[in-house]
């Protein structure tokens, strides 16, 4: 079974229309969850996740296992009748993002937010922090702060630990063989990757990154933008 990673534009959720039209698709669970949202950006990060989940369930050959969704200790979701089957997700702003897989995985998506890279000090590993002041200061630094955290986020989630893993706590070092932990000692099980930065039609700019855990040489990973509202009722086009 191929690793799937999913994201999608949820900005058309906005339009009311389009969003009651969807939210009819989603498992009941989801339907309450979003509505319980008091803006509408909540309600279109927490239904657009639910669509991806949908159809990422679809192509993995697990039709409505997203209807049977149990949490974890601190929070991981998991599915109820296909524990040997991982997923996660993640939202930022207009972007949604879904990894399903047959290895224990994480995901986060985050919007690149001028001056973040300040924080990096308070959360960071020395080494992380000079990785960051490498690069030019200004956008390339938000850039690169934001990188780190969505990929610290993925290792963070993959655990099931979530935030209460502190982000100081271990060490990225990213080079041009790849992405390295040191977690207690080098912990090769974890693999990283990112997708490439997305610039909006808004303007906004997005890290995509994801971590598996167990995953072997020569196992396919199959990344998709999706369409969420289509133009049926539901059919979740890839692009």
């Amino acid at each position: 079974m191929d690793t799937l990673v999913y994201t999608a534009d949820i900005s058309a959720l906005n339009d009311p229309a389009v969003f009651e039209r969807l939210l009819g698709t989603v498992p009941e669970y989801r339907r309450e969850k979003a509505m319980r949202f008091k803006f509408p950006g909540g309600r279109a990060q927490s239904l657009g996740v639910g669509l991806l989940l949908r159809i990422a369930c679809r192509d993995f050959g697990i039709e409505g296992a997203d209807a049977h969704v149990v949490l974890g200790e601190n929070g991981k979701p998991a599915f109820r009748d296909e524990p040997d089957i991982h997923f996660n997700l993640s939202h930022s702003k207009t972007r949604v993002m879904c990894v399903i897989s047959p290895y224990e995985a994480g995901c986060d998506v985050e919007r690149v937010r001028p001056g973040r890279s300040r924080l990096a000090e308070r959360f960071f590993k020395e080494s992380e922090n000079a990785w960051i002041r490498s690069f030019p200061e200004g956008e390339a630094q938000d850039i690169a702060f934001c990188r780190l955290w969505t990929l610290k986020e993925c290792y963070m989630k993959v655990t099931g630990r979530g935030m209460a893993l502190s982000p100081d706590k271990f060490t990225l070092s990213v080079t041009p063989d790849g992405i390295l932990l040191d977690h207690e000692g080098p912990r090769p099980e974890y693999r990283f990757f990112e997708l490439p930065a997305c610039q909006l039609t808004e303007g906004d700019r997005y890290c995509h990154a994801y971590c598996l855990k167990g995953m072997p040489e020569g196992h396919r990973v199959v990344c998709r933008d999706v369409d969420l509202a289509g133009n049926t009722p539901f059919n979740g086009v890839a692009r």
